[in-house]
């Protein structure tokens, strides 16, 4: 009874931080991808944003 008290504690805790550390990782790679929009984008790679299909 004691041991499966403690092993669902064990998995709760384990499933919560892991879940902290995806979205601390997934708040990491966005700031990484700002940093890399922001070095270097250049005008002639970014993609339009109006194409033909909305051209008078």
């Amino acid at each position: 009874m004691r041991d499966e008290y403690d092993d669902r504690l064990w998995n709760d805790g384990r499933e919560h931080a892991n879940r902290g550390i995806d979205q601390l990782i997934a708040g990491i790679m966005q700031a990484f991808r700002a940093l890399h929009r922001a070095q270097w984008a250049s005008p002639w790679t970014d993609r339009p944003t109006c194409d033909r299909a909305c051209r008078p």
